[in-house]
């Protein structure tokens, strides 16, 4: 009985694996991409935090560097759930600075500045505050208090070194000057003064000068006003604080634009050269292993985003469905990625971006304008379909990637129009302004408030120390790593810069190699865990002070676990409750966490370095 039992069993496996052979796969198995964003119910702590620490900014009025900072500093304020106030330096109204732990001032001229808020400021300093200057002015009235004795002419500097170890990563980093380009002044300095980074030549660019019971962060530069220098101005805003608990994404994404896509079957030069194969062998037998190799060694989870079809098609009456092959090739690299945990976007139903003439400057690209938005609208319905047709009926797209990062209004309105469970649009941090780019701040979308805007901050194969400088400065300002890639960067003359497979790889793994080795505490994630975990962060509202040996933490809005960046001057923790807490880094009188918050409450006990 038993025996025929077994033959039974042997017999329906192999039926089972005859139909496998037969019959494509997706013709018997369904995928299922299905997320729940529906967040815990909120609950607030009940701890009294009767001094929160709590900034000030005062900035200037008709400067245009002065408000880039300015907003900087509100975005970064924002997103880390920090209490502040803020008021133009020629308020006419006499503030009271006592219940500030710090003053930071983004302004060349103090002229409007009260002679009152001056010298109270002075008092709040010398009596345990902190100020903070983002940049520098030639006449500042705080110069002396910043440790400078005198000042000469302003001068120009392309580079930045950092004294001291402020953030993983960056403090032997030698990015392009492109991005350090500054304007300084010439200034002789107290021979007391912290000097935290200097120019090559020597020039005192960022130091802090200590004043009475408080200290006085002085910026001898203009980087502050680049988003390129968000992630440092916000880590050198925690060092000069006696205590910082900012919340932070922590998290790690990559994404793989134009992911499945139709593979064509031609040949080029470099690979021909290299493997003695076509492109579609290649990406088939060679790349998409080694990026699972690589996703594997470097614990990376990978997000696509799918093209349905690379055609020209931009008239409605003209969209059709894929074609056979195409459909193929889709379904094989879609369910691949999904088998290793991945997740699927939509990156479009080909890759001309989503706008209407003269929103964007197609030329510019080699796209062509939509016809209108019903147009958009029947190209988005037909790639869902086919994904569906691919996958199954539980199959959703959470996430979106618009082609060349380019996605006007037009063009999110037809996407939200017709997937209806879209809930991010991944555009970029970095860049200048241009008609269509999709250029973004964290949080939500500027003209669709129900969508997220996540930006990415890195992109590309190539391994060099502006790219890295990108990705530190990001996870420095906001806590996560998001970068991009193409397939076919092989194959771009830019992207590709006529490097074989094995030269990209190589960098490409060096640079997650070197992130992972700095900072090991980046979870990896799919975008839409990302999109999650944001909206945990979203609503927070947070207290804290330090009381002795103490710092509590009282959290409103409370929805399930989130992370945070937590500094503390001169002291270490010994133990918390309420949460758990790993070392990131430590200098000579400071010490930097990363903080798992368990509870709406959180009581973190400190002690002597």
């Amino acid at each position: 009985m038993k025996s025929k039992y077994i033959l039974g069993l042997v017999l329906i496996a192999v039926i089972f694996f005859q139909e496998l052979r037969l019959n494509r796969l997706e013709d018997i198995f369904d995928l299922r991409q299905n997320y729940s964003f529906e967040l815990e119910k909120p609950v607030s702590g009940d701890r009294i935090i009767k001094n929160p620490e709590k900034y000030l900014i005062l900035y200037g009025n008709n400067n245009e560097g002065s408000y880039t900072i300015k907003v900087a500093l509100e975005e970064l304020f924002k997103f880390s759930k920090v209490k502040y106030d803020i008021y133009s330096i020629d308020t006419k109204e006499i503030l009271n600075f006592d219940q500030y732990s710090m003053i930071i001032i983004s302004t060349e001229n103090y002229s409007g500045l009260l002679r009152e808020n001056y010298i109270k400021i002075k008092e709040r300093i010398e009596n345990g505050g902190n100020l903070f200057i983002a940049q520098r002015s030639f006449r500042s009235p705080f110069n002396q208090l910043a440790g400078i004795e005198a000042i000469g002419n302003f001068l120009g500097t392309k580079s930045f070194n950092l004294k001291k170890d402020i953030f993983p990563g960056i403090k032997n980093l030698k990015p392009d000057d492109i991005i350090l380009i500054s304007s300084g002044l010439n200034v002789k300095l107290k021979k007391e003064v912290e000097i935290i980074a200097e120019s090559q030549s020597g020039t005192p660019l960022m130091w802090i000068n200590k004043f009475g019971k408080g200290r006085v962060f002085y910026t001898n530069s203009t980087l502050f006003q680049g988003r390129i220098f968000r992630g440092v101005m916000k880590q050198m805003i925690a060092y000069t604080s006696n205590v910082s608990f900012f919340p932070i994404l922590n998290s790690k994404v990559l994404h793989i634009d134009d992911f499945p896509s139709p593979i064509p079957s031609v040949k080029n030069e470099i690979i021909k050269k290299e493997y003695g194969m076509d492109t579609k062998e290649f990406f088939n037998i060679i790349w998409w292993q080694d990026m699972l190799g690589i996703a594997q060694r470097q614990k990376l989870k990978m997000t696509g985003f799918l093209i349905a079809e690379y055609n020209d098609i931009t008239t409605k009456n003209e969209i059709v469905g894929i074609n056979k092959q195409t459909f193929s090739d889709l379904s094989k690299r879609g369910r691949e990625l999904k088998s290793i945990g991945g997740e699927i976007g939509l990156h479009g139903y080909n890759h001309y971006s989503l706008g209407l003439e003269k929103t964007i400057n197609f030329e510019d690209y080699g796209y062509a304008p939509w016809e209108d938005v019903k147009a958009m609208e029947k190209g988005i319905e037909v790639a869902k379909k086919e994904i569906q047709e691919l996958y199954g009926d539980d199959f959703h797209i959470y996430s979106y990637v618009a082609p060349s990062n380019l996605l006007t209004q037009a063009g999110k309105f037809a996407l939200i129009n017709v997937l209806k469970d879209l809930n991010v649009f991944c555009g970029i941090f970095y860049g200048e302004n241009e008609p269509g780019l999709l250029l973004q701040e964290i949080g939500r979308d500027n003209d669709f408030s129900k969508i997220y805007a996540l930006p990415r901050m890195s992109s590309g194969f190539f391994y060099d120390e502006t790219l890295l400088w990108q990705i530190y400065n990001g996870i420095a300002a906001y806590g996560y790593l998001s970068h991009f890639i193409h397939p076919d960067d092989i194959m771009d003359k830019e992207r590709g810069d006529g490097k074989t497979w094995e030269q990209l790889k190589t960098e490409f793994e060096k640079i997650f190699a070197t992130v992972n080795k700095n900072y090991s505490l980046l979870k990896p994630q799919i975008q839409s865990e990302m999109t999650y975990d944001y909206s945990v962060m979203e609503n927070l509202e947070i207290d804290y002070e330090m009381k002795g040996e103490k710092v509590f933490v009282n959290i409103k809005n409370y929805c399930g676990e989130f992370d945070s960046h937590f500094r503390v001057k001169g002291k270490k923790i010994s133990s918390i409750s309420g949460g758990e807490f790993k070392l990131i880094t430590r200098t000579e009188d400071d010490t930097l966490y990363i903080i798992t918050a368990k509870k709406p409450e959180l009581e973190i006990v400190l002690e002597e370095l």
